[in-house]
């Protein structure tokens, strides 16, 4: 992260006001949001653009793993924090694994220090 500028957070999250909720709460805390993305190939298009300094990925998206955009912030070596409903063991794409999950509900102080953690 560039110093004396706030760091951008990709948000890649299909529910709305789990989006939304995320924005704000990384905005309170000194971030710019990228997104937020609620399809993979939205994700990946913004990625195209920009390189965020870090990211919050919601595992699945409409049905679609977000896999291919955790290959893609790892090939740009951008950190991520993993987001899901669903049991963690079950992550097992290479581009997931060592990836900080978080299981929803979540709330926004549980993101930001999962951030800071990976930033």
């Amino acid at each position: 992260m560039r110093s004396g500028r706030r760091p951008s957070v990709l948000v890649v999250e299909d529910e709305l006001l789990i989006a939304m909720e995320l924005e704000a709460s990384l905005e309170r805390c000194g971030c710019s949001v990228l997104g937020p993305a609620p399809t993979v190939q939205l994700a990946l298009t913004v990625l195209k653009g920009e390189r965020p300094d870090g990211a919050i990925l919601d595992v699945n998206l409409r049905g679609e793993r977000v896999t291919p955009v955790a290959t893609e912030l790892r090939s740009l070596d951008v950190p991520f924090v993993l987001v899901t409903a669903f049991d963690p063991a079950g992550l097992d794409e290479p581009a997931l694994q060592s990836a900080p999950v978080l299981r929803k509900p979540i709330t926004g102080d549980e993101v930001w220090q999962a951030l800071q953690t990976v930033l």
